[in-house]
Order: structure tokens, then sequence, then C-alpha cells
């Protein structure tokens, strides 16, 4: 028995040891790219947040996943709430600039009402509201998967409510969050045995929801036709794609050197933020970046490996949805810096600045060591029994007592 119980223990020693090294990297490069312009400033503010990261996921783990379960629907209903308001302030600002702005606790940015502010700090919805869905579809599907492949109960009724919680998102004014989601949601109500045929409905309706969002937006229409070729567009829509692609392309192989990019200082906006795994090519090199897409990869095979030895279909389901979350977050972001996707305002995982991510990233990991903690002790159980009845004494005859 006791052999048997370390094995299960390593895979969240080995996602712990992943999620520190992006972390402790993540600090590295944000020093190198806004020491120089903002101090210690944003070093601060970023340590600040991956301390309470740390804290909720250790408070995450010790808490029942059965238990937020039960009250997912609560507290999907509580973003909801919360991508409201945000929601409501971005349509009042697109009919009365001035009358946004007085909204309290909105953080407008562009045109676009993503953020509640609270003094000089900011927190985002919309990831957190990821968690809430993550957390009512796996309660959903754990409890009704017998009703997987029924049209209103299996299909309309949950995807019909995470997608609510989806477009509210959208109505915030972020396009790229909200594909993310979406995708998200797919690949969970996928797992959970959803038919294939509604599952391709669902993508064509949303693919036609974005592209007609894209064409009535200007921004986004120019977005989408500059990154095809950023180099005729480079000091107009193109402009921060293309200093992307020069910063990746001038590091090589092996880069200009740590704190040697030429990039953060003059060319390339939203370095720490949005797009610093430029600043690691531009620096480190491609190895670099290679060696972050591995790390990024290993962590994400490692929640789905944790997912197939969950001990129940909601354990399994929480595992895969924070995979998905992840692991679409890396492939945007990759794929904006890179010039493979239009321009947008996602983040890199652990690594890029900015509180609201590795906050919720943090609990969604607490949740996953959760899981992994319940499905050690259903195994122990399982194991205890099994050996308990394999020391058991026979039974002694009965005509021995007469």
């Amino acid at each position: 028995m006791p052999s048997s119980i370390p094995f299960q223990r390593t895979p969240r020693t080995f996602l712990i040891v992943l999620v520190c090294t992006l972390v402790v990297f993540g600090l590295i490069m944000l020093y190198s790219t806004s020491y120089a312009t903002a101090g210690d400033r944003n070093l601060r503010m970023q340590a600040m947040w991956i301390v309470s990261a740390f804290a909720a996921a250790g408070i995450m783990r010790q808490v029942d996943y059965h238990l937020l379960c039960r009250y997912s629907i609560f507290i999907l209903f509580f973003f909801v709430l919360l991508l409201g308001y945000l929601a409501f302030a971005h349509l009042v600002h697109k009919v009365s600039p001035g009358l946004a702005a007085h909204l309290p606790f909105t953080g407008g940015v562009k045109g676009a009402f993503r953020w509640y502010k609270f003094g000089p700090i900011r927190l985002q919805p919309s990831e957190f509201t990821k968690l809430g869905i993550i957390l009512f579809l796996a309660d959903y599907y754990g409890k009704n998967n017998r009703f997987a492949l029924e049209t209103w109960r299996g299909f309309l009724l949950p995807v019909g409510i995470a997608g609510g919680a989806t477009g509210l998102i959208l109505l915030g004014g972020s396009l790229s969050v909200t594909v993310i989601t979406g995708l998200m949601v797919l690949g969970i109500a996928f797992t959970a045995g959803i038919r294939l045929r509604y599952l391709m409905g669902l993508m064509f309706g949303g693919l036609m929801t974005v592209l007609g969002v894209i064409c009535v937006s200007p921004e986004r229409f120019s977005r989408l036709t500059s990154f095809m070729n950023p180099e005729l567009v480079q000091q107009g829509d193109g402009y921060q794609l293309w200093h992307s692609i020069l910063a990746l392309g001038s590091g090589g192989w092996t880069g200009l050197g740590f704190t040697e990019s030429r990039m953060k200082k003059f060319y390339l906006p939203e370095a720490h933020t949005d797009f610093i795994l430029s600043i690691v090519g531009e620096e480190l090199g491609f190895l670099a970046v290679l060696l972050v897409l591995i790390t990024f990869l290993l962590l994400t095979f490692t929640l789905l490996h944790m997912a197939a030895r969950a001990a129940d279909r909601e354990g399994s389901l929480i595992c895969t949805g924070i995979a998905l979350a992840i692991g679409l977050h890396v492939f945007v972001n990759l794929g904006v810096v890179s010039g493979f996707l239009p321009t947008t305002g996602v983040t890199a995982p652990f690594i890029s600045y900015g509180g609201s991510s590795i906050l919720a990233f943090g609990i969604g990991l607490g949740m996953v060591l959760s899981v992994s903690r319940h499905a050690d002790r259903v195994l122990a159980e399982q194991l205890a029994q099994e050996h308990g009845n394999q020391v058991r004494p026979p039974a002694v005859p009965d005509k021995l007592f007469h």
C-alpha cells in the first residue's frame, strides 16, 4: 500500500515545480522589461499578487471541491452580476462617455470595461468567471451524466447558462477572453460526452458571432486585416505586432543578452504584459521561448493526467477545465506575439504582469490540488480495504463449537 500513494503524489509535486519555475522566470523577465521605465513598482506589485495567488491556492487545496461544486450556481451567479455591471458601464459609454466615467468602481480602458478599480488595485472578473463556469459544468455533468446525450438537459440548459455568462464578457468589450471561455466550455462539454453534432453547431454559431462582432467594430476589423501583413501598416494598426515580430527575429537562437532588449525601451508597448514573450525571444533567444513552451505543455499534460486519475467525474472535469484555460491562454498569447493571430490582450499565464490572471490561476490550481488530495484519500481507502481483506484470518468452521 505505501508504495502506491507516493506515486499518486508525484503529479502534484511536478505541477508545483512547473508553476514555481514559470513564476520565478516571469519575475526575472518582468524585472528586465520594466525596471528601466517603472523602477521596481511593477515587480513589487507582481510579487504581492504572486503571494496572494499562492495563499489562495493553499486555502483552496484544503477546501473540498465537492462543496464548491454544490454552491457553483451561486458562485457563477455572483460573477454574472459583476460582469453585468461592467457590461452596463460599457453600454452607457457608447451612449454617454462622460456619464460612464463617473460610474463607481469601473475601470474603462480605451472604451472597454473589463476591470473593477479599488484604489491602485484592479480586478478583472472575467478571469474568475472562467472558474465559476468550470465549477458549474463540473457539478452539472457530474450529477447529471445520464442526461449528457439529451438535447435539453444535456446540452441546451448547461451550455446555455455557461454561454450567457460568456456573452456578458463580450458585452464588457473583451472579445479575446470571450473566445477563450467559449472554447473552454466546448472542451468541457466534449469531455462530458455531449453529442458532437451539437458541439459543431455551437462552434459554427460562435464563429459567426465573433466574425459579426469584428465586422461591426472598426478597431477589431483593422486588427484582423493588419495582422496578415503588419509590415505594410507598421506605423499604424500593425505597429505593435510588427515590433513584436522584430523582437523575436532579432534574438536569433540565443538572444541579445539579458536586459539587452531594444524594443522594450522605445518601440514595443505593453512589453511587460501581453508581449513579454517577445522580449524573452529578443533577450534570451528562440531556445528560451521553446523551453517556456515545453514547460507550458508539460503543465497542461500534467493537469490532464490528474484529470484522468481523479476519483470522480466532478474532479476530472475541474482538472480538464483548468488545463484548457491555461492551454488556450498560452496558445492565444504565443499566437499573437508571433503574428499567427490578430493582436489582442491576452496574458501569458504566470509570466506576464497582471494580478487578476495570476490570482485566478492560483485559485484554479488550488482546486486541482484539492481534487488530487481527494483521489489520494479514495485510493488509500481502497488499498486499505483490499489489504484488510487479504490478511483477514479464515473463518472457523461452526462444527468446532458443537
